[in-house]
């Protein structure tokens, strides 16, 4: 089957948009595809992109670990204003094993021969640090996804295009990498790494703790 993706200029997210426009959103991260859909969604932001190496937690849950992450990028960027910064983190679990981004092709073809014809996780992580308060809202969401059965052959041409390189699971599903996916169970903006319904709650927590 053909994975759609949604598209986020016919939805509306009032907390959010209210949010970024009145107090200032910052994205702590060089996602270009997380900056694409709030783009799409008419999310005013801007961009820090922080510099730090990404280190499990021993004794979290999938969930709580990509939460953690999430929140290790908000902690290390600089805040010098009363903004709100939004960092995310996206971790693939496959039989309660993490798989992190590729370190080489070689990785990649490794990951993704874990992948074929299987279901795994996906979670994405949010953390919004609101800077008046000095507090950090987390988030989490997961989907299922499935994996088409795929030749070597198939996923080294994949590989050969760089796109897994730089992703968890070494696979873009907003990307030339949606030909391995067979279904997916939950939100697929989850998948592309921003689920926006979560972050919209979180925006709403925002708003709830000012009463505004």
């Amino acid at each position: 089957m053909t994975v759609r993706l949604p598209s986020f200029s016919k939805m509306t997210f009032p907390r959010l948009k209210r949010l970024a426009e009145e107090v200032g959103l910052v994205l702590a991260s060089g996602s270009p595809r997380r900056k694409t859909i709030l783009t799409e969604a008419l999310i005013p932001f801007e961009v820090i992109v922080p510099s730090i190496e990404e280190k499990i937690t021993p004794g979290l849950s999938s969930a709580e670990q990509a939460m953690e992450l999430a929140r290790q990028k908000v902690l290390s960027i600089d805040k010098r204003n009363s903004k709100v910064y939004l960092s995310c983190d996206t971790i693939v679990v496959y039989d309660d094993q993490i798989l992190m981004k590729p370190i080489d092709e070689a990785d990649a073809l490794r990951l993704l021969k874990i992948l074929s014809g299987g279901t795994h996780s996906v979670f994405t992580g949010l953390a919004l640090y609101d800077s008046r308060s000095e507090i950090c809202h987390s988030g989490v969401e997961e989907s299922r996804v499935r994996f088409n059965r795929v030749s070597d052959e198939e996923l080294l041409r994949y590989i050969a295009t760089g796109e897994p390189l730089d992703k968890a699971g070494a696979y873009g599903i907003q990307g030339m990498g949606r030909f391995l996916v067979d279904t997916v169970e939950g939100n697929i903006d989850n998948v592309v790494g921003l689920p926006m319904g979560e972050l919209e709650r979180l925006a709403g927590i925002y708003w709830e703790t000012y009463g505004e």
